[in-house]
């Protein structure tokens, strides 16, 4: 049996480190959720869905950048990532189910779901009564079709975007450094004024956005449109990177400089995703003059020895 001329043990063993990291993240938020941690608290920190999202677009640039296949390839290798995902939640919602555990899949899950009805239905609808082991599960072997079928449109953005992924790939190794960094200097008290601005995000972001402008033209970016492109990852990354610290620093109960006062944790992440575009329009303003510098000194004429 074949799919796209591939056989399914090779898309297997083409996605098994994601498919890996994916039940690790299950067993995490797993454990997690049966020993009590608030579900509001953790949720997000060990999110299947997140990964998973991660996953689906750093698959679609492996798969063009390896030339494992074309866009049709990314089907079954997002089908092999969306298995173990809803394997694994179905395997917990039965764990939870039988075992009477109160964990994130399955009792918090559906507490969480019945919250989140219009007020004129709350007294009308009894999700945990309605939604019982086996109607959860074929929920979740709906949702999955769903999700496949998105999660290709996912992949497909990153098979378009490989190119650009590929170039700037260390400057998201450096984004993510100085997440790191920022989150250590604020949980072992480094004064905000000193500690804010030695490991600035912002400034790091701003300092790619002209770097990457400027160097493009060398690496065969010709057009102007194409900072577009090099300004909207970046944007993107810079933004997960700070939500991760946010969630990071909340869960581990650390000081740190990513929680502002007087804003909730939820408000500060959507405005972090919303910056996420945004941001795109400064970061492509600076790449384009980036950008403007790299082509002028390409094309300037070489100055002759004397």
């Amino acid at each position: 049996m074949s799919i796209f001329g591939k056989r399914p043990l090779e898309y297997v063993k083409f996605a098994r480190i994601g498919m890996i990291l994916i039940i690790l993240m299950g067993l995490a938020r797993f454990f997690i959720g049966i020993s009590g941690v608030p579900f509001e608290r953790a949720t997000h920190l060990v999110s299947l869905t997140n990964l998973t999202l991660l996953l689906f677009v750093i698959y679609g640039h492996r798969v063009a950048a390896t030339g494992f296949g074309t866009y049709r390839h990314l089907l079954p290798t997002v089908a092999a990532l969306t298995i173990s995902m809803y394997g694994f939640i179905i395997l917990a919602i039965l764990a939870e189910g039988i075992g009477g555990l109160q964990g994130y899949f399955h009792y918090h899950a559906l507490h969480a779901m019945s919250g989140q009805l219009r007020p004129q239905l709350m007294g009308l609808i009894n999700v945990p009564a309605l939604m019982n082991v086996p109607t959860h599960i074929v929920g979740q072997i709906i949702a999955w079709v769903f999700v496949t079928l998105f999660g290709w449109g996912v992949a497909s953005l990153g098979y378009l975007l490989s190119r650009y992924l590929g170039f700037l790939g260390n400057g998201f190794l450096i984004l993510s450094a100085f997440g790191i960094f920022r989150l250590l200097l604020g949980a072992v008290g480094v004064p905000h004024a000193i500690g804010n601005w030695i490991s600035s995000l912002s400034l790091v972001v701003i300092a790619l956005a002209v770097y990457y402008g400027y160097s493009a033209p060398s690496q065969g970016f010709r057009h102007y449109w194409q900072v577009v492109l090099i300004a909207f990852p970046l944007s993107v990354v810079y933004n997960q990177v700070i939500i991760a610290c946010i969630l990071i620093s909340l869960n581990l109960g650390v000081a740190n400089y990513f929680n502002p006062e007087g804003a909730s944790i939820n408000q500060h992440i959507a405005g972090h995703l919303m910056l996420s575009i945004v941001g795109t329009i400064l970061l492509t303003i600076l790449a384009g003059i980036g950008f403007a510098l790299g082509r002028r000194e390409q094309h300037s004429p070489p100055l002759e020895a004397s």
